[in-house]
C-alpha cells in the first residue's frame, strides 16, 4: 500500500460526505490532518505541520484566496495546492493555476476527479522520509474485551525477535493507556510531550520521548495525567507516525474503539489493518459492522487481517461459518490460554518473550510470519499442543 498524503483543508471544515468521498475515491490513501480557515495565521499552521498537499476551498474574498494560493506556491514548494470552488467557469480556474494551484476540484466533489488528481500528486508529492519506511500496523477491535492491548504488545514484540528489527508500539488509548503494564515499562515521557513540543519536533526530538524495552522494542506511551488527552490533535498522531515510520521498521497501534477522526486517521496510515475478534456474537457483529464502515472509509479488503483472539474449536463457531458472515477470510488465530497471558501481564512481560512454553506464543510467532514473510529461526512444525520453541531472548533483562 502506498504511504498516506497527508493533506489540509484550508477554507471550511469538509462535512462527513465530503470527507468520506475524498477518502474512498483516491486510489492513493489521504490523511486530512487539520482543517483550518482561510486567516493570516494558516501559513504558520501549513509552516508547522508541512503537509504533502493542501485544499483551498474558494469561498468568501476570491482575490484574498488567490493570494494565499500564491504565498503557499512561494513559502512551500513541496506542498501540492488544490483550488476547489462551485464556480467552475473558465477565469476561476485559470485564476487558480495562474496563483500556483497545481490542479482543480470542481464542487460538489467528484470522484473521478478525486482519483485523478491524487494520483498525478502521489508521483510527484516529496517524501523526505521514503529513505527508510517503516511499515505500519493498526489493532483495532469495535468491542471490548477482544484483548486488543495483550495483542498488541506481543504482535510488536514477536516482530521484533523474529526480525531482529526495530519496533515500536504507539498507545493511542489516550484515557487509559496500559501498555506500559503489558511491557513492563515505566515510561518518563509520552505522546503529551508531542504536543508541548510540536513545533520543533523533528525525529531526533521523538526518539527521545520513546521508552525502550530492548534495542528492537520501544512504546510511545499514552499520557497518565488526566486531562491531558484532550489536548492530542489528529495532527499530532499523524506527523508522529510519520517520524516514527522512518526511522522504525514496524510502527504497531493500539487505538481506542471509538471510530473518531484521531482513530480513523492511525487506521488510514495503516499498511495493515487487523480487525480483532473473539469468537462469540457480540464480537462477530462487531467484526461486521466495523468491514461495513471500513468499506464506507474505501479501505481496501487487502489491508484488512482478519485475526481471531483467544481461539478454540468449538461446535458452536467452525470458521468456515465465521468467514462466510463476515464474507472475508481470517488470516490468523491466537489461541485461547488464559493463564499464560494473565502470569505475563502480572510480571509485566510480553508473553512471546518469557520461557512459557503456551501454544500462544506459536501463534504470535505464525502471525509476525505471516505479515512480514519471513519463516521463525528453526521453528519446529506445531505440535498438538504447547510448542516450545527454543529461542533464546536476544533482548536482555527487563528494564
Amino acid at each position: 500500500m502506498s504511504k498516506a498524503i497527508s493533506v489540509v483543508v484550508i477554507g471550511r471544515s469538509l462535512n462527513q460526505q465530503e470527507r468520506t468521498r475524498l477518502r474512498s475515491s483516491s486510489q492513493t490513501p489521504l490523511a486530512i490532518v487539520a482543517e483550518l480557515p482561510n486567516a493570516p495565521q494558516v501559513l504558520d499552521e501549513l509552516n508547522r505541520l508541512r503537509p504533502q498537499a493542501a485544499i483551498v476551498l474558494l469561498n468568501g474574498d476570491l482575490n484574498h484566496s488567490f493570494q494565499l494560493v500564491e504565498r503557499i506556491h512561494q513559502e512551500l514548494p513541496d506542498t501540492a495546492v488544490i483550488c476547489s470552488s462551485e464556480d467552475n467557469s473558465p477565469d476561476v480556474i485559470l485564476k487558480s493555476f495562474r496563483s500556483g494551484a497545481t490542479e482543480f476540484l470542481r464542487q460538489p466533489l467528484v470522484e473521478s476527479e478525486i482519483a485523478s488528481v491524487f494520483a498525478k500528486i502521489e508521483q510527484a508529492v516529496v517524501r523526505p522520509e521514503e529513505s527508510h519506511l517503516g511499515r505500519v500496523i493498526a489493532l483495532y477491535s469495535s468491542k471490548g474485551g477482544c484483548g486488543t492491548t495483550f495483542v498488541t504488545a506481543n504482535l510488536a514484540a514477536s516482530l521484533a525477535r523474529l526480525t531482529r528489527k526495530r519496533a515500536c508500539v504507539v498507545d493511542l488509548n489516550l484515557q487509559a493507556g496500559d501498555q506500559p503494564l503489558y511491557m513492563g515499562l515505566e515510561p518518563n515521557y509520552s505522546i503529551h510531550d508531542i504536543v508541548r513540543n510540536f513545533d520543533r519536533l523533528d525525529d531526533q526530538l521523538l526518539a527521545s520521548y520513546l521508552t525502550q524495552r530492548s534495542k528492537y522494542l520501544a512504546l510511545l506511551a499514552a499520557p497518565t495525567e488526566i486531562g491531558k488527552d484532550e489536548d492530542v490533535k489528529v495532527e499530532h498522531v499523524t506527523r508522529a507516525i510519520a517520524l516514527l515510520r522512518a526511522q522504525a521498521d514496524f510502527v504497531v497501534i493500539d487505538p481506542p474503539r471509538v471510530l473518531n477522526e484521531l482513530t480513523i486517521s492511525a487506521l488510514d496510515a495503516a499498511d495493515d489493518l487487523i480487525l480483532l475478534l473473539t469468537l462469540d456474537i457480540p464480537a462477530i457483529r462487531s467484526a461486521k459492522r466495523a468491514l461495513d464502515i471500513f468499506t464506507r472509509l474505501g479501505y481496501d479488503r487487502s489491508r484488512i487481517k482478519v485475526v481471531i483472539n483467544r481461539y478454540a474449536k468449538t461446535p458452536e463457531f467452525d470458521l468456515k461459518q465465521v468467514e462466510k458472515v463476515l464474507e472475508t477470510q481470517v488470516f490468523a488465530t491466537i489461541a485461547n490460554d488464559y493463564q499464560a497471558a494473565i502470569a505475563s501481564i502480572n510480571v509485566g512481560e510480553p508473553l512471546v518473550l518469557s520461557k512459557n512454553q503456551s501454544r500462544v506464543i506459536h501463534d504470535f510467532n505464525h502471525l509476525a510470519s505471516k505479515l512480514t514473510g519471513i519463516r521463525p529461526h528453526s521453528e519446529p512444525p506445531p505440535p498438538p499442543g504447547p510448542p516450545r520453541t527454543g529461542w533464546t531472548s536476544i533482548f536482555g533483562g527487563r528494564r
